[in-house]
């Protein structure tokens, strides 16, 4: 999705939300103008509002209850919201609408052939009308908009008047039709009454001999003992068949498991026969331990044991039968038990039977005289129709006559557009932000080309630049620039390379850079060094340390170090190719590189090698196999993640030995590494050509 991905760099994406936050202003800008011009064009729309307020029940609705004639009551969160919802019904608002003549008003329909219809009217003005319930209160808020001011005030008060209107004959036609319908139901709930009253009292003709207005929870009760009697008998016999068998289950009738069943081991004289019997077993170990057998004391404390062992046998023996006994008891006594109560219930069920049915008898009876008692009171009532035209609404805030518009609302409007227009603009920014393929930071290069970065390179340059004015260790020692070369050279310590190739995906990348600086550092830390210009497209390196090219082109004797020439630094050699073309068209073939690498290896301590960009021309991926490492560098904001991918296959493709990247150009400076650089750094002593004089080789 982006270099690094799927982590993401913060701070380079804040860095770059800060570079183009112009971008971002045009497009809040943009979105504000659109704005401005849409309310100062867009038609003037004008509010009137109302509050009206709900009875929660009609006192006047002395029908309430009948099918058929039931007035709403108005108690309910649901009936207010439906209350609030049918205040703009299509009925209200056809009824609004002939109320005051809109159908021929052309300022608020304009004129069409053949006119509107009712359902076009009615979607038209639905769209301008709100009616909503106010959140925990019983008060309604309407509201209309419309182009006029005064016509909005007028709709509004139609609309309440017309919907207490609309409640109005909605009473006035239910109070008639419940008025006839007590009447009829009165003189058939009459009827029942008496129906009922003679079908209780033959009931109690006929079942003379119970007690029928006992109680109604006694057969209950009676029933719930029984039940308690035989849950009691069954857990017993439960019980004791569990004692039985696991009496049954022990083996060969072991005489102390059968005595720890249920609580017989309990028992006093078990509890003092076993205590005899275990004090005698004791006493037995001890006697065979001094005495043989035969001997007087022996043989008579085995007398002893024997006895009270078989004392313990029997004692077991007459608790089994025990056992025995009392679950033959238990299962018996469950048994008679089960069938008296079976008996019991069918005659408590037959009775409670006879008891129910009399129980519904008499409810029926008073259920039907409650009823005919209702209906009595309610004819009885002096004015059945009192208060039935009164509706449940209540004016609770005329509405009246708006001085400004609703909408457009400019205001807001601006704003709402101003904040989108700025949500986009940041948005595009931190699109164009992870769109961009190129690599910036070291957490990019690492996770995206599976490479560690040797050395970050802060930007030295704010322009266009010399390479010429490259050298960065001499000419300013303490700075990060510098500090970074080092940081490169002691990265590249760890892999002990007799040849470095300094080398880079596309031209520009700063290649050049690095090897001129890490050739210089090295001689100045005393190394004997070759520096080796292999880019036979673009050589550079001797307008930076020696007078103009010496030698011809058509001698092409690289092999030999004929053209090797000395550089204004100390301990540091350059080999410059010039511009040269063989007969074949390629520069130089691998096997004699490889050649002059064996050569230079005798008369120098290390070789550092500038190559062409891998991606332009096929040179350096030639000599990288032969060089010891071979280092990428990548241009911080330049370099797309495709293009040093590709250069990477195609180094290992040669079988080159890549040992990391070089990420030069950083634009973020760690603060805390510039404030110690900066005061630790001491100034080196200039020649005479102003030139720094490197330390004394070790």
């Amino acid at each position: 999705m982006f270099p690094g991905f799927p982590s993401l760099d913060i701070g380079r994406l804040i860095r770059v939300i800060r570079r183009r936050l112009w971008l971002a202003a045009v497009v809040a800008g943009l979105f504000v103008a659109l704005a401005i011009a849409y309310v100062l064009t867009a038609t003037k729309i004008y509010q009137s509002s109302a509050v009206i307020y709900v009875e929660p029940k009609n006192e006047g609705a002395a029908f309430n209850g009948l099918k058929g004639a039931k007035q709403a009551s108005w108690q309910t969160l649901d009936a207010l919201k439906s209350m609030a919802e049918g205040i703009r019904n299509g009925s209200v608002i056809l009824r609004v609408v002939d109320q005051l003549d809109l159908r021929n008003d052309p300022e608020f329909l304009k004129p069409k052939k053949g006119g509107y219809t009712d359902a076009e009217i009615v979607v038209y003005v639905s769209d301008n009308v709100k009616a909503e319930l106010r959140r925990g209160t019983r008060l309604i808020d309407i509201s209309v908009k419309d182009k006029s001011p005064v016509r909005a005030q007028k709709m509004t008060a139609a609309f309440i008047e017309e919907f207490q209107e609309m409640i109005r004959e909605q009473n006035l036609a239910s109070a008639d039709k419940s008025q006839e319908e007590l009447q009829q139901k009165a003189e058939k709930q009459l009827e029942r009454v008496i129906e009922a009253e003679d079908g209780l009292q033959e009931f109690r003709m006929k079942h003379t001999d119970i007690a029928l207005d006992e109680d109604k929870d006694f057969v209950g009760k009676k029933l719930a003992d029984l039940d308690k009697q035989l849950s009691s008998a069954a857990n017993e016999t439960l019980l004791k068949k569990g004692e039985y068998d696991q009496y049954k289950r022990i083996a060969d009738g072991d005489a102390e498991e059968i005595l720890a069943i249920g609580q017989f081991g309990m028992q006093d004289h078990i509890q003092k026969l076993l205590l005899q019997r275990n004090q005698k077993r004791a006493e037995f170990s001890r006697v065979k331990e001094q005495y043989r057998p035969g001997h007087q004391t022996y043989e008579a404390t085995k007398l002893d044991l024997e006895g009270l062992e078989l004392q313990v046998t029997l004692a077991a023996k007459e608790v089994g039968n025990s056992i025995e006994k009392a679950y033959l008891r238990a299962k018996e006594h469950e048994e008679d038990l089960r069938n008296s109560v079976t008996d019991q219930k069918k005659r408590l069920l037959a009775v409670d039977g006879v008891r129910k049915e009399f129980r519904t008898l008499k409810g029926k009876v008073d259920a039907a005289y409650a009823t005919y008692q209702n209906l009595l009171d309610r004819i009885n009532d002096t004015d059945v129709t009192k208060g039935v035209d009164e509706t449940v609404i209540r004016v609770f805030s005329e509405p009246l006559v708006p001085s400004n518009p609703v909408s457009p609302k400019k205001k807001l409007t601006v704003a709402i557009a101003g904040v989108f227009g700025s949500m986009v603009g940041m948005g595009l920014v931190i699109l164009l932000g992870l769109l961009d393929r190129t690599l910036n930071t070291r957490q990019q290069v690492e996770s995206t080309l599976g490479l560690s970065v040797l050395a970050e390179i802060p930007k030295a340059f704010d322009r266009e630049w010399d390479l010429k004015d490259s050298v960065f260790v001499t000419r300013d020692p303490a700075s990060m620039v510098s500090e970074g070369f080092r940081s490169l050279r002691t990265s590249l310590s760890a892999h002990m390379p007799r040849s470095v190739m300094v080398t880079s995906a596309s031209p520009g990348e700063g290649k050049s850079f690095c090897s001129a600086n890490l050739a210089v550092l090295q001689a100045n830390m005393g190394y004997r060094t070759l520096l080796v210009d292999a880019d036979f497209c673009k050589p550079r390196m001797a307008e930076i340390f020696v007078d103009p090219l010496r030698g011809q082109a058509d001698q092409g004797a690289l092999v030999t170090q004929n053209l090797c020439q000395e550089t204004i630094f100390k301990d540091l050699f350059l080999m410059s190719c010039g511009r040269y073309t063989s007969n074949t068209g390629e520069p130089m073939n691998g096997e004699i590189f490889a050649k002059m690498l064996q050569d230079a290896y005798q008369a120098f301590d290390c070789v550092i090698i500038d190559t062409s960009p891998l991606n332009v021309v096929s040179d350096g991926l030639n000599y990288s196999r032969h060089a010891d490492a071979v280092v990428l560098v990548v241009k911080s904001g330049q370099t797309k993640a495709d293009s040093a991918r590709r250069s990477i296959r195609e180094l290992q493709r040669m079988r080159a030995n890549l040992v990391g990247c070089v990420l030069n150009g950083c634009e973020e400076v760690n603060q805390d590494q510039l404030d110690y650089v900066k005061g630790t750094t001491r100034a080196l002593p200039v020649n005479n050509q102003g030139m720094p004089v490197p330390a004394a080789r070790s």
